[in-house]
C-alpha cells in the first residue's frame, strides 16, 4: 500500500507531467502555425495575381486558427466601404464583392479603431452586423478579426469564424493572425501597385497604338492627299510646257502652289498636335490662339476662341492636360459633329474656378447610347479626357442632343493648379 503522502506526490507528478504535454503540443501547434504562416509569407512574395494572393492569405488565417471559414475585405477608401474580396466556408459565393460601411460589423470597428478584436459570443455584442451573417448563410458564433495595416494605414480586414469543435479563440491565435495579417498586407499592398502598374502600361501602351493611328489617318487624309495632287498638276504643267501651253502650264502652277500651301499648314498643324511648342514657352491662352487659326485655315468648320476674362498663369502639368481636352474635343468635332462651328470657350467664375468648354452646333447625339457603346468598347478619347480632368482635381461632362450639338465642359479649382501651386504646397 502506498503512504498518502508519497500517493499526492504521484499526483502531483501525474498533473504536473499533463500540463507539460499540454504545453507541450501548445508549443508544437503554435510551431506548426508559424511554419505554416512562414511558408505562405515566402509565396506571398512571388505571386503577382492579386486574387490568387488574397485566397492563399484566406486559407492561411483559416487553417492556422483553426476555423469553421473566414473573410478577406478590403477598404474602397472611395466610397468608405468594405469589399469582400474572398470567402472560405460556408455559402459564400453570393457575399464576394459585397460591400458595407466601413464603420459597420466586427469587421468595421476593427477597421476603424485599428486593432483586433475577438468577439466569443456574436449574439451578445452590439457592434455585429447580422445581415452579412445572413448573406453569408453561415450560424456565426464567434469572430476573431485583425486589421490588415500598411505603414500605420489600415487597408482592410482579415477574420475567421467558429472556431473548431465549438472552442473558444484565444490569444495565441489573435498574435499568429496578426502576423500573418502584417506580411499579407505588405504583399497585398505590393501586389495591388504592381496590377496598377500593368494596368498604366497597357493603357499607355493602347494610348500610344490610337495616337499612332490617328496621326497615320491625319496623315493619309491630308497632307498624303494634297502632295499627291501637287505631283499629278506637276505633271500636267510638264505636259503642257511641251506642248507649249504657258497659259495652261501656269495655271496649272498656281493649283501646285495652293495645294503645296495648303499640305504645309496641315503638316504644322499636326507638329502643333504632337508638340505644342507655343503652350510650354508662351502659356495656354497664346497656345490656344494660334491653335484656333490654324483650325481655322485648315478645317471645314469655323472655329471661334473666347477668352472671357483673364486666364491666371498655371502650371505646367494643367496647362498641358487642359490644352490636350480641347485637342481631344476639337477631333470628336471633325470626326462626327459635321458641324459649322466650334466654339472654344475659356471663363474664371467667382468661386474661383476655370470653366473651359468646346461647343459645336452639329449632328449631336443620344448621351445615354453613345455612352454605353463607349464603356463597352472602352472609348480611350473620353477616358483620357476623364482623367486628365480628375488629375486637375476637377470635372468633364458632355452634353448632347440629337440634332442640337455637342459641348465638352472641362471644370476645375485654379488655386491648386496655379503656376507655383505645388511647389508653395511642398514648401509648407
Amino acid at each position: 500500500m502506498i503512504p498518502a503522502q508519497n500517493g499526492q506526490e504521484v499526483d502531483a507528478l501525474l498533473r504536473e507531467m499533463k500540463r507539460l504535454q499540454q504545453h507541450n503540443r501548445s508549443v508544437d501547434e503554435r510551431l506548426s502555425a508559424l511554419q505554416i504562416i512562414q511558408r505562405v509569407a515566402h509565396s506571398l512574395v512571388s505571386e503577382g495575381s492579386l486574387g490568387e494572393l488574397l485566397e492563399k492569405i484566406l486559407g492561411c488565417a483559416v487553417r492556422v486558427a483553426h476555423a469553421s471559414a473566414g473573410a478577406l475585405l478590403l477598404l474602397d477608401r472611395a466610397s468608405g466601404e468594405l469589399v469582400f474580396e474572398v470567402i472560405e466556408g460556408g455559402a459564400g459565393a453570393p457575399l464576394k464583392k459585397m460591400r458595407m460601411p466601413a464603420d459597420k460589423g466586427i469587421a468595421g470597428w476593427v477597421v476603424t479603431h485599428g486593432k483586433p478584436l475577438i468577439v466569443h459570443d456574436v449574439t451578445q455584442d452590439e457592434r455585429f452586423y447580422p445581415c452579412i451573417a445572413q448573406e453569408f448563410n453561415f450560424p456565426t458564433r464567434s469572430i476573431l478579426c485583425v486589421p490588415l495595416m500598411v505603414r500605420g494605414n489600415v487597408i482592410g480586414a482579415l477574420e475567421v469564424l467558429n472556431k473548431v469543435g465549438d472552442a473558444q479563440f484565444t490569444a495565441e491565435d489573435r498574435d499568429l493572425l496578426t502576423i500573418l495579417a502584417a506580411q499579407s498586407a505588405v504583399a497585398i499592398e505590393n501586389a495591388r501597385l504592381y496590377q496598377n502598374l500593368r494596368e498604366e502600361h497597357n493603357r499607355l501602351v493602347a494610348v500610344e497604338a490610337e495616337v499612332r493611328h490617328r496621326l497615320a489617318r491625319d496623315i493619309h487624309d491630308g497632307p498624303a492627299q494634297m502632295l499627291a495632287s501637287v505631283i499629278m498638276n506637276a505633271y500636267f504643267v510638264r505636259e503642257a510646257l511641251a506642248r507649249g501651253s504657258v497659259e495652261v502650264a501656269l495655271n496649272e502652277m498656281d493649283e501646285v502652289v495652293s495645294l503645296a500651301e495648303k499640305a504645309l499648314r496641315q503638316i504644322r498643324t499636326l507638329l502643333f498636335n504632337l508638340r505644342p511648342v507655343t503652350l510650354e514657352m508662351k502659356g495656354l491662352v497664346p497656345a490656344l490662339e494660334i491653335y484656333a487659326s490654324m483650325l481655322q485655315q485648315n478645317e471645314r468648320f469655323a472655329v471661334v476662341l473666347q477668352i472671357e476674362n483673364e486666364i491666371a498663369k498655371l502650371n505646367r502639368e494643367a496647362e498641358l492636360a487642359i490644352f490636350a481636352v480641347i485637342q481631344e474635343a476639337i477631333s470628336n468635332v471633325r470626326k462626327h459633329a459635321e458641324a459649322k462651328q466650334a466654339v472654344i470657350r475659356l471663363a474664371v467664375t467667382e468661386d474661383g474656378y476655370l470653366e473651359v468648354s468646346v461647343k459645336d452646333d452639329g449632328v449631336g447625339f443620344d448621351p445615354a447610347t453613345v455612352s454605353q457603346a463607349c464603356a463597352e468598347r472602352g472609348s480611350l478619347g473620353v477616358l483620357t479626357m476623364q482623367e486628365r480632368a480628375q488629375s486637375l482635381q476637377g470635372s468633364l461632362s458632355i452634353h448632347s442632343h440629337p440634332g442640337a450639338g455637342t459641348e465638352v465642359r472641362l471644370c476645375l479649382p485654379l488655386a491648386p493648379n496655379l503656376a507655383g501651386a505645388a511647389e508653395a504646397a511642398s514648401g509648407a
